[in-house]
């Protein structure tokens, strides 16, 4: 994902992300739109169904705040993206450049797929891909590491169909026909002629509608997105988890795509450059096992093509018809949790067996996961025959397992965090054990965590990397891993020794900093050439390039090298595992539906469902800060129900009525409500991180000892807890974006009635 690079922007558009209260970095970002917008450099805007401060303020000349329709922002996109194509204010040079010479040419450091040409011919074999040289009966260049890049496009001269690296400047919006080797003829479009055609569906005042922002709004971001050359750039994050959420996830690229900006001072840039470190570095090989088990089979949540599938091989194999699959598959996606969650109680597409849960309260995250079939399915030993958590805390997915590994906090273990955005440069961040943990002792030198108890267990049952002959090192000697130092100070040393070595910290600065004393446990994990510079690294807090190192004059050197696809042939050539239907291969603006097509409106009206929940992340609660600080909790003990004065008074409510919050699929919580101007209207906005039923509210016993029983920490709401199930399937499934698994954290049918 990029990142804007705020410290050189003119114009930022926040869509589903506010800076200064979300986001990755969220404090840096909050910090530098502060920054940058307070000097007069950065204009930004967010477009955000609920205003939670941050860097926006009421009497702020520089940014400004509009609300929206939960899950609607791919039609705002639509929106924006249509005027920005009638009024030819995209990037042209960039968009028209097929090859990344081609672009690099033009002062560019990236290239689009804008211009190449796709397969609209439904009878064609290769429908809906996009038009490649033997498709034409054309020699194709030869392979470079396995990849032929023999895509088709209209050199915008001579109008004749070439190969992309035939010409650097090629006709964005052809449509027509053309003819194979055997003359046959093939209908073919550019995927910007076909993004055009899908963002001119509607006009403009029906996508304002259904996003509930004005035509003259709209126009007004459209115009500030193309006024500042590269120097603009659109980011979000939050939005995307609906059931919308695939095409929101496109409008991003789209919209920088269409500004020229990605690789671009002041555009956006690549976050998470890192040095290497838990991998094969120049130390030690981090990553490699020999004789280490495969990585294969099929992903728990159903990450994978359908018709790759058992269940749909087996199908076809009876005469059966093979959509819908039984639960949704994905199949472009690496990994869903949430998704998981579901197979996991379903016991498809395969039961499990053992569940081991490391940081993570699914319960608690995962949409539609607190309800009591879920739960309830999890605590059956029929379905889930046994149950491992690693928890520092008692959290809700903990406290129903069958066995708890105590785990350490922050304070007490190894970490190697990286820059999320905003950074040019490289980075890799170090923490180290900084208290001794409070976990109970296994031995006369380790705690109980996470990584003590992956690295017994390894070595109890043979799994290969583990012991005293585990790590390769780069003089192909071997060194062990038995506790988490053997395996992080040789990441360490990996990033000390990237590129050009870190100097060595002076024995006077190793004791000014008390350096001497911190690392003597830990010795033997280091050779003593290695240590001094490995503590130059943990003396600065990691390894980091000086700010703006990252940029050859306007382009950053670390830039995404990848294709940037407006026309996403690997989606447009999968099918919905339940419907049989092709996702789209550009943006549309699909509103909210059910897995097996229905809308969500017509399942559960509007004038009975009236409201659309938003989670938003609290000022003064996270998981991790629930009761760290008593003035924190005194504070914010609860959360509320927060609703736009319109709806208020539409509705017969008043600030401070408690009332109770009703989804369409039958999930209730009761809470107190809060009428405020901050939230858009049709909306019920929720802060994230209130409503715990474990976390130390309930009593539990260990031994003599006994812990937690706090009631007030039960207090507010939990939205998540209360998301839709689709009711699609008879299983229990949370409702989610088809295409990629993202869970509806945002959107659904609620209402709201006065106790």
């Amino acid at each position: 994902m990029l990142r804007p690079d705020l410290n050189n922007a003119e114009y930022v558009l926040f869509l589903g992300e506010y800076p200064g209260n979300s986001g990755k970095p969220m404090q840096a970002i909050g910090r530098q739109a502060s920054i940058e917008s307070n000097d007069g450099k950065l204009k930004f805007t967010v477009v955000d169904p609920v205003m939670v401060g941050g860097a926006v303020s009421s009497v702020g000349k520089s940014a400004d705040w509009i609300p929206i329709i939960p899950t609607t922002d791919n039609s705002f996109v639509m929106a924006v993206a249509q005027w920005i194509i009638v009024n030819h204010r995209y990037n042209a040079p960039y968009m028209s450049s097929p090859t990344f010479e081609a672009a690099k040419k033009k002062g560019f450091n990236s290239y689009t797929n804008s211009s190449y040409l796709v397969i609209t011919d439904s009878e064609h074999k290769n429908y809906r891909r996009l038009l490649r040289a033997e498709d034409l009966g054309l020699a194709a260049p030869k392979k470079k590491k396995g990849k032929a890049e023999a895509f088709i496009v209209i050199d915008k001269a001579t109008q004749k169909p070439v190969q992309i690296t035939a010409t650097a400047e090629a006709d964005l919006f052809f449509k027509g026909e053309l003819k194979d080797s055997n003359g046959k003829p093939i209908q073919v479009e550019t995927a910007f002629s076909l993004l055009k055609k899908s963002v001119m569906q509607q006009p403009l005042a029906e996508y304002a509608r259904d996003c509930g922002i004005p035509v003259e709004k709209i126009i007004e971001i459209a115009k500030n997105l193309t006024s500042h050359g590269t120097k603009a750039s659109i980011e979000g994050m939050g939005n995307t988890t609906s059931a919308t959420g695939m095409n929101i996830a496109k409008a991003f690229t789209l919209i920088n795509a269409m500004l020229g900006n990605i690789n671009k001072k002041g555009g956006v840039i690549n976050r998470r450059l890192a040095y290497p470190s838990t991998s094969g570095g120049p130390r030690y090989d981090l990553k490699s096992i020999k004789g280490g088990p495969k990585k294969g089979g099929v992903n728990l949540g159903r990450n994978g093509i359908y018709e790759k599938s058992t269940e749909y091989k087996n199908k076809v194999a009876a005469g059966q018809p093979a959509y819908p699959s039984r639960l949704p598959w994905h199949a472009k996606v690496t990994g869903a949790d949430n998704q998981a969650v579901f197979s996991l109680i379903n016991g498809y597409p395969y039961p499990a067996k053992i569940l081991i849960n490391w940081m993570s309260n699914p319960f608690f995250a995962t949409p539609a996961a607190a309800r009591k079939d879920v739960m309830d399915a999890f605590k059956n030993s029929d379905v889930i025959p046994l149950m491992i958590s690693c928890d520092a805390f008692m959290g809700e997915m903990s406290a129903i397992s069958d066995y708890i590994i105590p785990d350490t906090t922050q304070y007490e273990s190894w970490g190697f965090p990286n820059m999320e955005g905003n950074f040019a440069g490289k980075y890799k961040g170090m923490r180290w054990p900084v208290v001794t943990p409070l976990t109970p002792k296994i031995d006369s030198k380790r705690h109980a965590c996470f990584e003590n108890y992956v690295i017994d267990v390894a070595k109890k049952i043979g799994i290969p990397g583990y012991g005293d002959k585990a790590i390769t090192g780069s003089d192909k000697k071997t060194y062990p891993l038995n506790s988490p130092e053997d395996y992080f100070l040789r990441a360490a040393a990996n990033t000390t020794y990237a590129g050009t070595p870190l100097p060595k910290l002076s024995a006077e600065e190793m004791q000014l900093q008390g350096l001497d004393e911190v690392i003597k446990p830990w010795k033997a994990a280091l050779t003593e050439e290695e240590w001094p510079r490995v503590a130059f690294m943990m003396s600065r807090g990691g390894r980091y390039e000086p700010e703006g190192a990252g940029f050859d004059g306007d382009n950053h050197k670390y830039g995404y090298t990848g294709r940037v696809n407006i026309y996403a042939e690997e989606i447009a050539t999968e099918r919905n595992s339940i419907t049989g239907k092709f996702y789209p291969g550009v943006i549309t603006s699909e509103p909210e539906r059910f897995a097996d097509g229905r809308l969500l409106e017509d399942v559960f009206p509007k004038l009975q469902w009236p409201f659309k929940g938003v989670s938003y992340k609290a000022k003064l609660r996270s998981n991790s800060t629930l009761a760290n600080s008593p003035i924190l909790t005194s504070m914010s003990a609860g959360n509320y129900l927060e609703i736009n004065p319109q709806d208020a008074a539409q509705q017969g409510f008043k600030d401070g009525d408690r009332v109770r919050i009703i989804s369409a699929t039958g999930a209730t919580a009761e809470g107190i409500l809060q009428v405020r101007s901050g939230v858009g209207t049709g909306v019920i906005a929720v802060a994230y991180g209130y409503g715990h039923w474990e976390y130390g509210v309930k009593k539990h016993h260990a031994g003599n000892r006994s812990f937690g029983g706090d009631a007030k920490r039960a207090k507010g709401v939990l939205l998540s807890g209360l998301s839709l199930v689709d009711p699609t399937f008879k299983e229990p499934f949370g409702y989610s974006d088809m295409a990629t698994g993202s869970p509806a954290r945002n959107g659904g049918a609620f209402r709201l009635e006065k106790i």
